[in-house]
């Protein structure tokens, strides 16, 4: 009966471990992997581009040096240098002259006001997660770190402590 009960905790401590170490997998693959291939990664928060972009889409922007690489139906990430915030729309009309686009967001029936100068122009978007900005949204909170951090420490001891009991076992 001993051994069952003993067998079955070890199981429930490998599947918690290999849960734990999947999570922490695709959390460092979702960060580290748009700075290896030198992408910006951020949250698009409306529906603007439903249904391309659902809110809270994790976006990977690709960022151009040349006007000449943007096209019509891109879909950019502007910076706007007046509300300090950025923006994701589709390209639907380039001026070579000015070297702007006109913009529209697929949701809404009407291009967006005026044009924006390439200059703002953060990248192309180049791949999504749909709702994963959520999770990104929610880590960004001190105190949720502080809680992740302190179940990591509160399993690796754990760990340890079984470690230790059953190197105690083999000796006896």
């Amino acid at each position: 009966m001993k051994k069952m009960k003993n067998l079955r905790k070890q199981k429930i401590n490998m599947l918690l471990t290999a849960i734990i170490i999947c999570i922490s997998v695709v959390a460092v693959g979702v960060v580290y992997t748009p700075k290896i291939l030198k992408m910006d990664m951020k949250v698009v928060e409306t529906g603007s581009m439903s249904p391309t972009i659902k809110p809270y889409s994790l976006i990977y922007i690709k960022p151009y040096d040349n006007f000449e690489d943007y096209r019509v139906g891109d879909i950019v990430t502007f910076t706007d240098n007046y509300q300090q915030k950025s923006f994701t729309h589709r390209i639907v009309e380039i001026d070579e002259q000015t070297q702007s686009f006109v913009t529209k967001g697929d949701a809404n029936e009407e291009n967006d006001l005026g044009k924006t100068s390439a200059e703002y122009a953060e990248g192309k978007v180049e791949a999504t997660i749909p709702y994963l900005g959520y999770l990104v949204k929610f880590l960004r909170y001190t105190a949720v770190k502080i809680v992740i951090a302190i179940i990591y420490i509160a399993w690796a001891a754990i760990e340890i402590e079984l470690f230790i009991a059953e190197r105690k076992k083999a000796y006896d």
